[in-house]
């Protein structure tokens, strides 16, 4: 694949990714390729995961729910009613004390590579409280 289609490619992703509302058929018009080509993009590159991560996580919900509230405040009327954002936000902020033993052992694991890239023999040290810890938030869970 060429220079030119590679960032084609990654501004379409960008677009997809930031718009969920956006089809494949319109990022395909909207960047003058075929929608199969886009299709092919969607596959390859993990586009829809990816998608429903950035728009599904935690802190992309607070801030939608934050937009509602503050047109509520300024006297727009809601889309949501005053109860379902209570309650929204209750189950975050419990997503927010919780940290997941996935999430944790990515997070736990990128740390092992960083600190084993400057400094080998604490990395050694650090594997089993790692480990112990992973098991710690797995039990608490």
């Amino acid at each position: 694949m060429g220079v030119k289609k590679d960032k084609v490619r990654e501004q379409a992703e960008e677009y997809y990714l930031d718009n969920i509302e956006a089809t494949q058929q319109q990022v395909a018009e909207l960047f003058n390729v075929t929608q199969k080509t886009v299709s092919s993009w969607c596959t390859r590159y993990d586009w829809n995961e990816k998608r429903i991560n950035l728009h599904a996580s935690p802190i992309k919900i607070k801030q939608l729910l934050q937009q509602e509230l503050l047109k509520v405040a300024s006297g727009t009327p809601g889309t949501l009613n005053a109860d379902s954002i209570s309650k929204l936000m209750s189950a975050l902020d419990k997503c927010d004390k919780k940290a997941d033993p996935i999430v944790v052992s990515r997070v736990l694991k990128d740390l092992a590579n960083f600190v084993s890239e400057n400094d080998p023999q604490f990395a050694a040290k650090m594997t089993d409280w790692m480990k112990k810890f992973l098991q710690h938030r797995i039990n608490i869970e």
